[in-house]
């Protein structure tokens, strides 16, 4: 016997509700999941953010920094997506003050999403090892020509070459006043030619060989190849007439500068530097690979000259003038202020390789 139909009425809504119920379940459930997922991955996209601004801050913290660091040193850097929290740690401390020092330079990165205000909201610290590399250079003479210099001493207009080892700013001892491997007057010797220094004027080897110009090279100590390379970062790539800031210029291969020039900082010419026109003055350092002629009017340079610097150049360096030409002064003076301001731009930290690190604890 079947019960009634009327026995079974109301069993649809209860099934239709459990349904309901699931399905309002696994929604909830779907949406939570989903809502984690983008946490985790907006989350890992801004640590790894952090993680650029960190690097971005230890990288401009290396091209800016002109003066040794003290320990605990402590600087914030704006960069693009956020800023940067670099602080510096003395690990060890030569006993010359003139030699290499280590550091570890910690930099921790705080990312900030614009949508979200000025709050960061992600974080991370990188660390490296670098060591703060000290300019100098050994200053041998006030001019320093290793593959000779030739002063064309002419009537009836005699040139001027003064050169003085005396140093023009007082803070140092003086130098040799010229070091190279031959020195040739041409013209009557006279008060036109005027070199001094200590231990004395003029010291030359009396051979312009290979060898005598490879010595003198060496006892330089300067690294031409790195120089002109991968070793010298310039700040510009020709010469800067007129500027003021002491600034890095390295030219590639020979340099003839005409007219009324002027500089400052550092000048590289890997290959020959000649100098024409009214005048030319220069404060600072210049290095030359080849030979260096004076032909301007007046020459004048307060700091540091070497020319020669590639051995394989066998042409000396060249001042005065020919019989018939107007007079060609040179006026070059060491001077120890505008040697170590020119300096003061190669100084700076050289990151050391192999050692850095991004899971470096921070408290």
């Amino acid at each position: 016997m079947t019960r009634p139909a009327r026995d079974r009425r109301g069993f649809a809504l209860p099934a239709v509700i459990l349904l309901v119920a699931l399905l309002t379940i696994l929604l909830t459930s779907g949406l939570n999941r989903a809502r984690a997922e983008r946490q985790i991955a907006r989350a890992s996209d801004e640590t790894a953010s952090a993680l650029t601004v960190a690097q971005s801050g230890l990288q401009t913290y290396y091209g800016t920094v002109t003066t040794r660091p003290a320990d605990g040193d402590s600087t914030r850097i704006n960069v693009t997506g956020g800023y940067a929290h670099v602080i510096t740690h003395l690990v060890r401390r030569p006993a010359d003050t003139t030699e290499r020092t280590l550091y570890l330079v910690r930099s921790t990165g705080f990312a900030i999403t614009p949508d979200s205000g000025a709050v960061p909201m992600a974080r991370r610290t990188v660390a490296q090892f670098a060591v703060w590399e000290i300019s100098r250079i050994e200053r041998l003479a006030a001019l320093t020509a290793a593959s000779g210099l030739r002063h064309r001493n002419n009537n009836p207009n005699p040139s001027r070459l003064e050169i003085s080892g005396v140093d023009q700013c007082g803070a140092a001892p003086p130098v040799l006043g010229l070091r190279t491997t031959q020195f040739n007057l041409v013209g009557p010797p006279g008060p036109d030619t005027s070199i001094v220094g200590s231990p004395a004027g003029v010291l030359e080897s009396g051979s312009s060989g290979f060898a005598a110009r490879e010595a003198i090279v060496t006892q330089s100590r300067i690294d031409w190849a790195g120089t002109i390379g991968d070793g010298l970062i310039p700040d510009y790539a020709s010469f800067q007439n007129g500027d003021t800031t002491y600034s890095i210029q390295r030219v590639p291969g020979s340099l003839t500068l005409a007219g009324t020039t002027t500089g400052t900082g550092l000048l590289v010419v890997p290959s020959d530097l000649t100098i024409t026109g009214a005048s030319f003055t220069f404060d600072g350092i210049l290095l030359v690979g080849g030979a260096i002629r004076f032909e301007a009017d007046v020459n004048v340079i307060r700091g540091l000259v070497v020319s020669g610097l590639n051995p394989a150049w066998n042409q000396s360096s060249q001042a005065g003038g020919t019989p018939g030409e107007n007079r060609r002064d040179v006026f070059l003076y060491y001077n120890s202020c505008t040697v170590q301001t020119a300096l003061a731009r190669v100084a700076g930290f050289t990151p050391v390789r192999n050692a850095w690190l991004d899971t470096w604890a921070t408290y």
